[in-house]
């Protein structure tokens, strides 16, 4: 029954005894925590083997990713499956990347929420309403010649439907379902957890890139709000003819004000003197301001100004910011920071220990499986999401699969330093990456720690006239526009590319890149968090609820993974490839320590100036310069 779904002649080494394990967890409702470095196979692995026993006991899979450009990854495999054992399955992402009725109009995904139930229920939506003409065979058609997410983008808008409500009718006959963290992990109080599956308790959840579970979830659960945001509510209020609550508004912005005072000049943790001043506030509590804003917020207004409806959106962050202050006052692990820029107070609502949401969404599930490359110490994972030590069971794949020769180099004459950075150390950088497409003449992935260490690093490369192809990540990239990006980087393998991305960002973790695709990899320091008063809160609370050192916790441990997953690139190809570290802090004894064994087989620390690279190239890696055939 083993090989019933999964889809390749052989197996790799270390996959059938991975694919047993998760059968045995599942049949036996025990959960699942995987450790399998990159290129192993770990999607196709687990949802094998998953399909199998959930075939069996006739349950479902959700499946979750940190990234869309990962639903991608798991679309691929799935369609690979397809093709041994059909079944059905499904994926969504937002709204706000779905919608094609407002796809031309840059709006907010609350404006593209809000304006889409409009739109239905005044019957605006053709896109919507061509859903009910058409055929089940139509739709099975649709999810079978599509391979990822913008290929059936392009095949709604050609049949005319909503990719959103396609994928949702969708869900009722799928084995499996595809989703970001996002798409689930929604704002707890502001909205509803939506599961997207009919029976939790019958359902497995896969839950990808499993290292990033805690601050991913933290991150979500987190809100600000600053002064001219409650302006702007007060104006909205006011145009709109709402004279009532715009007073209310008005006595809620004073409150703001007192609150700020406190938290930033007199204390972050007292939440007796938050309590009296919301007892002190002149009308009858919140409730009032409450109720008002949730009779509007999901409202719209048409005017003859514009064909699209004017959507009441300050007061949604107002509502949500009242929700998140009571939430404070009940709730020990929600703190409030203040930051001023420009004179202007910004109030920070942190989630600094998700742990209870999470753990909470987990237990109505039959069982769970969570996976990565770079789980790190399963001691301090399972301490930090609250895992149940006798239902939960860690398994650990030994990288012996890896066939090619990585080679990896710790420059130990640079660092990224914050107080060490300047112009100097950014040429410095930009010298020793400029080294490298010298001696390497395949594609190069270059990852920084920060936008900070990378816009003035490739500001200064640029100046050295380089002849290859050049790609920049950028935060704000679309969904479409950073598959073309990668796209357009694989493709220039002939020619040398060199893509410019960060740490933790969309290409660094979760992307496959073949053989020539990416040969080597440049990891441009330890992307250790600044010094700020979010850091040190959290840094304050596990101190004083966890017994790990808050240190390795909150900073080095999520560094170090996010530096091995950037390097895990290219363990995908078959081809000989090079890992560049320039951090000497990579070369500390603790750093070395927690990396993981296939970057230390081949490991030397040096000082990389003048021609030593291409001597540590040649040296490390004979036969690096042999073509691809």
């Amino acid at each position: 029954m083993m090989a019933t779904y999964f889809p390749y002649e052989k197996y790799r080494e270390g996959q059938l005894e991975l694919m047993e394990h998760v059968e045995s967890s599942i049949k036996s409702r025990q959960n699942l925590v995987i450790e399998a470095m990159s290129g192993f196979g770990k999607t196709v692995t687990v949802l094998s083997a998953a399909l199998n026993i959930a075939e069996r006991l006739n349950l479902s899979i959700l499946y979750l990713c940190r990234t869309k450009r990962e639903i991608d990854r798991v679309i691929e495999e799935s369609k690979k499956i397809q093709s041994k054992r059909h079944f059905n399955f499904s994926f969504i992402i937002s709204k706000h990347d779905f919608c094609l009725l407002y796809s031309n109009q840059k709006l907010d995904a609350f404006s593209i929420n809000t304006l889409c139930k409009y739109s239905i229920l005044n019957n605006l939506c053709s896109y919507w309403t061509n859903c009910s003409f058409l055929e089940q065979s139509v739709i099975s058609s649709l999810f079978s010649n599509i391979n990822n997410l913008t290929s059936y983008l392009s095949q709604s808008k050609i049949l005319r439907v909503c990719p959103y409500e396609i994928a949702k009718r969708r869900f009722f006959s799928s084995k499996l379902v595809i989703l970001t963290y996002n798409c689930v992990f929604n704002d707890p109080i502001f909205n509803q957890t939506e599961l997207f599956v009919s029976e939790p308790s019958k359902t497995i959840i896969i839950l990808d890139e499993a290292h990033n579970l805690f601050s991913t979830i933290s991150d979500q659960y987190s809100f600000k709000i600053n002064e001219i945001d409650i302006e702007n509510s007060i104006g909205e209020a006011y145009q709109l003819g709402f004279i009532d609550l715009g007073r209310l508004l008005e006595r809620l912005s004073a409150l703001y004000n007192k609150i700020c005072f406190l938290i930033d000049k007199v204390s972050a943790h007292d939440r007796s003197l938050i309590k009296n001043e919301i007892k002190n506030f002149p009308f009858e509590g919140i409730s009032i301001l409450h109720n008002l804003l949730s009779k509007y917020i999901k409202g719209t207004v048409t005017t003859s100004l514009s064909y699209t409806p004017y959507v009441i959106k300050n007061f949604a962050k107002i509502y949500t910011f009242l929700n998140y202050l009571l939430s404070y006052l009940s709730y020990k692990n929600i703190f409030m920071l203040v930051e001023t820029k420009k004179n202007f107070p910004t109030l920070f609502f942190i989630n600094v220990d998700p742990t209870n949401q999470i753990d909470s969404f987990l237990k109505r599930f039959w069982s769970y499986i969570m996976m990565s490359a770079t789980v790190g110490s399963p001691k301090v994972h399972f301490s930090l999401l609250n895992m149940d030590p006798l239902k939960t069971k860690f398994y650990y794949v030994e990288p012996n699969f890896l066939s090619q020769n990585i080679s990896v180099i710790i420059d130990k004459g640079i660092t990224t330093k914050y107080k060490q950075r300047s112009q100097q150390l950014f040429r410095k950088i930009a010298e020793r990456i400029y080294n490298v497409s010298k001696c390497v003449p395949y594609n190069i992935g270059i990852f920084f720690s920060s936008y900070a260490v990378l816009l003035p690093t490739l500001e200064v490369f640029s100046s050295f006239k380089v002849n290859r192809p050049i790609f920049k990540e950028s935060p704000d990239l679309s969904l479409k526009d950073a598959n073309e990006l990668c796209e357009k980087f694989k493709e220039s393998k002939e020619k040398g590319g060199i893509l410019f991305g960060v740490q933790g960002g969309r290409f660094s973790e979760g992307e496959n890149f073949l053989n020539d695709e990416m040969r080597a990899v440049v990891i441009v320091g330890l992307s250790l968090p600044p010094p700020t008063k979010r850091l040190f809160i959290t840094m304050s609370y596990i101190k004083k609820n966890y017994p790990q050192n808050a240190f390795l916790v909150a900073m080095l441990d999520p560094a170090v993974k996010k530096a091995v997953q950037a390097a895990g690139r290219i363990t995908r190809s078959n081809l000989p490839s090079i890992v560049l570290m320039l951090d000497s802090r990579f070369g500390s004894s603790l750093v070395l320590e927690m990396l993981p064994k296939w970057m230390k087989r081949r490991l030397i620390l040096t000082n990389l100036d003048g021609c030593l690279l291409e001597r540590a190239f040649t040296q490390l890696s004979p036969h690096f310069y042999e073509q691809s055939k």
